[in-house]
């Protein structure tokens, strides 16, 4: 049975200038027609269901580039990433992909899980026994010993230890790979300031996982990691804060070498609703400690916008899972884009669907309202070129033709 959707505006996620009562016709989970409802012609009437909704904006569903699906999203994530069972940490994963669901999100990248929660959730998704969106893996991220997340990750040190732990990945089944370039504020003990590996190490996980046609992502947080991904041609660098190798100093940003990821067409995803989400729920925010990672928001928005204008490609993750971040959060980061670092509402809604779709290797599939791809689609209530904070009002969600969520209520 077909399906049509229609709504006050469509936006299809190219950049292109939205559509006034916008139609979208779906057929075996596959978009046929993307037209408006005066020449919706024979689709309409008995036998097609259709699904409108007043004041709304119908566009693609949001694509989420950074998820920890089996971490608590709780103030005490950590304790839980220490001590749940494997058993708690599947039933958590299952929790999290229908709350990212039925947010819109309707493409997920989990960029960090053990392999024997990654995988397996994404099998019942594919194969329908829980709800989620479709899922990418990275399985266990890589890492040095006692580095970022070695707690659920693979530690490898050397330049041979790290290829056979991309192989061993790739080998399970990982849509991409994920490296620890730096350490990060969520493992004790680790340096955010300095590189975990070198650029010659990074280089070569890059050239072995390339030679398999996977991507690479790398975690990186201070300077040093940051300048050693982009020199190694870590596809997609996560984070990129650039923080001082300096204690005394928060951030060293270098505008060559964002230069350098523009020109190597290199993505980034700067998890930058991070402080925002924090502070939206009231959560308190201690950075006396000049061991840990500290922020200064408005100069991380500058220093985001001066990438942008750079060329830098911006995708968009929010490191869900992490404390206090959910997985139904996602609608932070366009509101941060826009609000925050000066980015046009659609160029946000671009970077949230299509840019993001194209980092993770799936925009041939999703990621913009075009016939011939997957019926992955939202309405949300209201426009958000005027309000940019209706993206957190979603009625409607549909995921590869089918209807999981209606009138802003869930239907799984």
């Amino acid at each position: 049975m077909k399906l049509v959707l229609t709504a006050d505006n469509l936006i299809d996620g190219t950049g292109a200038a939205p559509v006034k009562n916008g139609a979208l016709v779906i057929d075996n989970g596959r978009i046929v027609r993307v037209t408006t409802k005066a020449e919706l012609g024979r689709d309409t009437g008995k036998g097609i269901e259709t699904i409108e909704v007043k004041g709304g904006t119908l566009m693609p569903g949001f694509i989420e580039a950074h998820a920890h699906m089996h971490c608590s999203a709780e103030a005490d994530a950590f304790k839980h990433i220490t001590t749940d069972s494997d058993q708690v940490f599947l039933m958590r994963a299952t929790k999290a992909m229908r709350q990212a669901l039925l947010s819109g999100v309707t493409t997920i990248r989990d960029l960090g899980s053990k392999n024997n929660i990654a995988f397996p959730v994404k099998k019942a998704i594919q194969d329908g026994i829980i709800p989620g969106p479709r899922l990418l893996v990275v399985g266990t991220p890589i890492t040095t010993t006692g580095g970022h997340c070695h707690m659920f990750g693979t530690e490898a040190n050397t330049e041979e230890e790290v290829v056979a732990a991309v192989r061993h990945q790739i080998k399970l089944g990982a849509d991409y790979i994920k490296m620890m370039s730096t350490g990060g504020g969520f493992t004790p003990r680790t340096n955010v300031r300095r590189a975990q590996y070198s650029s010659d190490i990074l280089k070569a996980a890059v050239k072995d996982a390339e030679r398999m046609g996977v991507r690479v992502a790398a975690h990186c947080h201070g300077t040093e990691g940051v300048k050693n991904c982009v020199k190694a041609g870590i596809h997609n660098l996560i984070h990129s804060t650039w923080v001082s190798a300096n204690p005394d100093e928060i951030y060293d940003y270098d505008p060559k070498t964002a230069d350098q990821m523009a020109e190597k067409g290199l993505w980034v995803d700067p998890t930058l609703a991070f402080d925002f989400i924090w502070q939206d729920k009231g959560i308190p925010v201690k950075q006396e400690d000049k061991t840990v990672l500290r922020s200064d928001p408005a100069r991380r928005y500058e220093i985001l916008k001066d990438m942008w204008d750079r060329g830098v490609k911006l995708v968009t993750g929010i490191d869900s899972g992490m404390s206090h971040v959910g997985f139904g959060d996602f609608a932070y980061t366009p509101q941060v884009m826009t609000e925050k670092v000066g980015i046009s509402a659609m160029d946000s809604i671009v970077s949230s669907t299509k840019t993001t779709a194209d980092c993770l290797g799936v925009l041939d599939e999703t990621g913009t309202l075009e016939v011939g791809k997957a019926a992955d689609a939202i309405i949300v209530n209201g426009d958000p070129l005027k309000s940019i904070k209706v993206l957190h009002k979603v009625d409607t969600v549909v995921t590869r033709g089918k209807v999981v969520k209606r009138d802003g209520k869930a239907l799984v």
